[in-house]
């Protein structure tokens, strides 16, 4: 039986399967759907079903436009047993490492809006393709957060991983793909039906050996991302102590300049 989500969306395409973000209107990245995208993409190993996997968002106005900054300044996802607290990013990663280490190859289908957390979501899939007017950002730094560098890092090369982490901008899907870390671009509204061809012809070939191939891969790969990315957790929880992160928060929610006081 299909387990039903409360975040996500899961839909059986003959040996596709299509899982949708589905938090409108930017499907913001709550506790819940980290849980869910770990369990989703935990399940698949073991489904005999399941040949490849695309992953989308509902709705063109965002593939998925980060974390959800309400429940990071309410502090609510912060009330968890001690071991969760004390690594505090422990249930992020799982998804990221659920998504990046799936048994079957991953096409993420991207609209709109990709930015933070949804950035290092897509940069975790095994490629991308992305709409015409699809935009991606790392605009952690302008919320009083960081990450998003070990993701640009692999999919850009340090010195433009530099530029979207200190700048925070938007960068287009004909940059990105320039830059070889968009597969293809396509016409806006067609990102999943073209990921589901791709993934489609990765599902016509053996079973075992994608599942291998795709486990060589990650073998050959190492897990320098994922290391990489513990380190920017660590991070961003020292600038979540500081009160210019608060500041940033605010001012973003309040449509403000931020005012920074070095503290």
């Amino acid at each position: 039986m299909t387990e039903t989500y409360e975040t996500l969306t899961v839909d059986a395409r003959g040996a596709v399967t299509v899982v949708t973000l589905d938090r409108p209107p930017v499907n913001a990245v709550n506790r819940t759907m980290q849980l869910e995208l770990a369990a989703a993409f935990e399940s698949f190993a073991d489904d005999r079903t399941v040949h490849a996997v695309v992953l989308t968002g509902s709705g063109r106005k965002a593939f998925c436009a980060g974390i959800d900054l309400t429940e990071v300044s309410s502090g609510s996802e912060d009330q968890r047993p001690v071991p969760l607290t004390l690594d505090a990013g422990h249930e992020w990663r799982r998804a990221q490492h659920a998504v990046h280490h799936c048994a079957v190859p991953v096409v993420a289908a991207v609209e709109g809006y990709v930015i933070g957390a949804g950035f290092g979501l897509a940069g975790v899939c095994d490629l991308i393709v992305a709409a015409e007017d699809a935009r991606f950002a790392l605009t952690e730094i302008n919320v009083g957060l960081l990450g998003g560098a070990s993701k640009a890092i692999r999919m850009l090369g340090p010195y433009r991983a530099r530029r979207m982490l200190f700048g925070g901008e938007l960068e287009s899907a004909h940059e990105l793909h320039r830059l070889g870390a968009v597969e293809e671009v396509v016409a806006s509204g067609t990102a999943a039906e073209r990921a589901v061809e791709i993934a489609q012809v990765f599902a016509s070939k053996s079973p075992l050996a994608l599942r291998l191939a795709k486990e060589s891969i990650l073998r050959i790969e190492g897990g320098q991302m994922e290391a990489q990315y513990r380190t920017e957790q660590d991070y961003t929880a020292r600038m979540r102590a500081l009160h210019d992160s608060t500041e940033a928060m605010r001012a973003f929610a309040e449509k403000r300049e931020p005012h920074w006081t070095w503290s």
